[in-house]
């Protein structure tokens, strides 16, 4: 057999890599938050959606591990880690609900601005209308008070 690797081989080699990468809590391609499943690896090693199916040997061993893993990670929910992850989305929760508060702020701000800025525009619309009626009034009056040179006939 030549030295080169077959793409099989190294596609498994990938996805090796990438479930170590997820169990040691350092993925580079999907979310480091401490969850591991196949689609999770799969795109960890950046394959095609469902490349992970073609490899059962690697799919049953992965499983094996998640499993292993899933139990350890149960023991360390439970541990004071735990509370530091639900002091963290604590924070997190409460961060999101102020920044709700300011854009809603914001928003009626604008909104009042909005409407502030067209009711300015109807007022300036009448008082051309106004004007412009006006001056057709005076229009009308200048050419009925228009004298007109009385001349004699010759």
């Amino acid at each position: 057999m030549s030295g080169k690797m077959n793409r099989s081989e190294l596609t498994e080699i990938r996805l090796k890599e990438a479930l170590q990468r997820l169990l040691d809590g350092k993925p580079i391609n999907t979310p480091c938050d401490g969850r591991i499943n196949l689609k999770r690896i799969n795109d960890e090693a950046k394959l095609s959606s469902g490349g992970i199916y073609y490899y059962k040997d690697f799919i049953t061993k992965a499983r094996s591990i998640i499993d292993k893993d899933i139990s350890n990670n149960k023991q360390y929910l439970n541990s004071s880690n735990a509370e530091e992850k639900i002091s963290k989305l604590r924070k997190q929760r409460d961060k999101e609900k102020q920044l709700k508060v300011i854009y809603r702020e914001q928003r009626d701000k604008m909104k009042q601005f909005a409407d502030s800025v067209v009711e300015e525009n109807a007022r300036l619309s009448f008082a051309i209308h106004e004007a412009y009626t006006k001056i057709n009034e005076l229009e009308q009056q200048i050419l009925q008070n228009k004298l007109v040179p009385i001349h004699k006939p010759d």
